[in-house]
């Protein structure tokens, strides 16, 4: 995610549309889950079926931007080298101006050929923004990127802490602080360090995490099944203050646009793209909703944690009250270095000053690493900083830049091949320029919102 490399599929590391799919729940299926039973409970139902389904269905279209937009990137990567190899051929120098300024001028049209808009090359959304929206646009989608993941750590440290204050249930005063020290000592430094996603890695966190969430549900919809729910009369519809702050974490739970082209590029048969990403997002759409109402019918707002696996702490079967209760510190635990070396890395290119400087890496880990700490210092509450996080750089990165992407991209592709639609078999169903239009103003409406 750092930005600028290119990488080829190759076929020794692709999967199937099945194991896609299992990627890209996993990746869909994090922690802002937890967050919204306690957020829906207090905004309200009708508010809770509004933003889950809106924000779900706005989030679906700006994935299906991306992969267009990731389609056409690979094309005009493939225009510039069928120029570059006759020039070569007529005699011309490959790094011609000409070649190099290949996006500003009129090309012929067998040198878009529907080949070329294949997915063969990774291209992350950072160089993207770069080709399509130029140094400034590469330049807000890091720093947008940055805060974004600065929210992910905070929210990281704050559920670890937290969790584990209330797995050992002594005061508050000595054990949060205790706990978020004691984990940033233990996890910290593997921030420092370059890493390596493997097969185990992936496989645990998924186990953990559909197990736990499996139970969740189970026991929650076997409780209510005893009589434990709340009657229909007592149950929040809307309030119109909490339904600010339950959008940005549904934002936060449906985000998953910036992780697209590493889902994709494996992908055996790409044809199949679309219809992976349909499927799982109907599939996280109603895993969210089961969770969720379940959890509202069964307990009142204020017994509903704002880290819903809390609520099982106390459990009568003890061993799975741990497991549930201790659940996000193994899933975010093993999450937490990852994502800040991914944000040192993308904090290097945003400012990159010479690699000749003294322990370079280390000092961008540290600035990466402390502001998130100090965050959960003050900030204990995982739902608040979900809605933040979502509100504002979630915002930028599921709908800004996309909806910016995918309008630029169209625009020098109707300069350059005005029959590109008919080529393009990874455009997005989505043509009509008010879908773009719609998706920034959604965008512009939340944050809104947000600050009024």
């Amino acid at each position: 995610m750092s930005g600028k490399t290119l990488q080829s599929n190759p076929s020794s590391s692709s999967y199937s549309a099945k194991v896609a799919a299992v990627f890209l729940f996993n990746l869909l299926v994090g922690v802002g889950i937890l967050a919204l039973p306690s957020a829906i409970a207090k905004a309200g139902v009708i508010a809770g079926i509004l933003s889950l389904t809106t924000v779900s269905f706005m989030a679906f279209i700006s994935v299906t931007f991306m992969i267009e937009v990731l389609a056409t990137a690979n094309a005009w990567r493939g225009t510039k080298t069928v120029v570059a190899r006759k020039a070569l051929v007529k005699g011309y120098p490959a790094q011609d101006d000409s070649v190099a300024q290949i996006s500003q001028i009129k090309v012929k049209n067998d040198v878009f050929s529907a080949p070329l808009f294949e997915i063969e090359e990774k291209f992350e959304m950072g160089y993207m923004a770069e080709l399509f929206l130029g140094t400034a646009g590469s330049t807000f989608f890091y720093a947008v990127l940055c805060l974004y993941l600065y929210g992910d750590l905070a929210i990281y440290a704050v559920s670890v802490a937290t969790t584990l204050e209330k797995a050992v249930g002594t005061s508050h005063q000595i054990s949060y602080y205790s706990f978020l020290w004691g984990f940033i000592m233990l996890i910290g430094p593997f921030c420092f360090f370059t890493f390596q996603k493997t097969t185990y890695l992936q496989l645990f966190t998924m186990v953990m995490r559909n197990s736990a969430m499996g139970l969740m549900i189970l026991l929650t919809v076997l409780d209510i099944a005893n009589g434990h729910y709340v009657p229909s009369d007592q149950l929040i519809l809307w309030d119109t203050e909490k339904s600010k702050e339950l959008i940005g974490i549904t934002v936060f739970t449906f985000m998953c646009q910036h992780t697209i082209p590493s889902i994709i590029l494996p992908l055996a048969d790409k044809s199949k793209t679309l219809r992976v990403v349909l499927i799982d997002y109907i599939i996280v759409l109603l895993y969210c909703s089961i969770i969720v109402f379940s959890a509202v019918i069964n307990k009142p707002a204020s017994q509903i944690s704002p880290l819903y696996s809390l609520n099982f702490s106390d459990h009568s079967v003890t061993v799975l009250a741990k497991f549930l209760s201790l659940y996000p510190v193994f899933t975010l635990s093993s999450n937490f270095p990852l994502i800040c070396i991914t944000l040192r890395n993308n904090l290097m290119t945003l400012f990159p000053i010479s690699k000749d400087i003294f322990c370079r890496q280390q000092l961008f880990t540290l600035i990466a690493l402390v502001p998130p700490v100090v965050i959960a210092i003050f900030i204990h509450d995982v739902g608040q900083l979900v809605a933040l996080t979502g509100s504002f750089a979630g915002l930028a990165i599921m709908f800004v830049t996309p909806g910016l992407l995918v309008l630029y991209s169209r625009d020098k592709l109707d300069r350059t091949v005005p029959q590109w639609c008919q080529i393009h078999h990874h455009k997005s169903p989505f043509q009509h320029k008010a879908w773009v239009y719609l998706t920034l103003a959604f965008a512009a409406f939340v944050l809104i919102t947000r600050i009024f």
